[in-house]
């Protein structure tokens, strides 16, 4: 499974709107674990790609600031970036399992 993020400022809200979308989701038990990890999130739309037998899962989630925002996703327990709303491109900064496996210098053993 990997995500894409992107935040919605077009609701002209004061709330950071962001749209996160989930693919390569296979089967029920990927769908539910998922599921879990984004409680609190509402599912706004689905789609079934039935060549490769996986789906993608869109959700929608207001945070009160960006900093809000980039805590929860850097604890995200997939492979996760942002990108930009207007050109697309990924943002610079790591989120999800990038974050998470940052050896800050250190050599990892193994």
């Amino acid at each position: 499974m990997k995500g894409v993020a992107w935040k919605n400022s077009r609701l002209g809200i004061d709330k950071c709107i962001y749209i996160l979308q989930i693919d390569e989701i296979k089967g029920k038990r990927e769908t539910n674990r998922l599921l879990k990890e984004v409680s609190g999130w509402s599912c706004t739309g689905t789609a079934y790609d039935p060549t490769t037998k996986t789906e993608s899962l869109i959700f929608k989630k207001g945070f009160r600031t960006e900093n809000e925002w980039k805590s929860w996703a850097r604890k995200f327990p997939y492979l996760l970036e942002e990108i930009t709303e207007k050109t697309g491109r990924k943002k610079p900064y790591k989120l999800g399992l990038e974050y998470q496996t940052k050896t800050r210098g250190r050599k990892v053993n193994g």
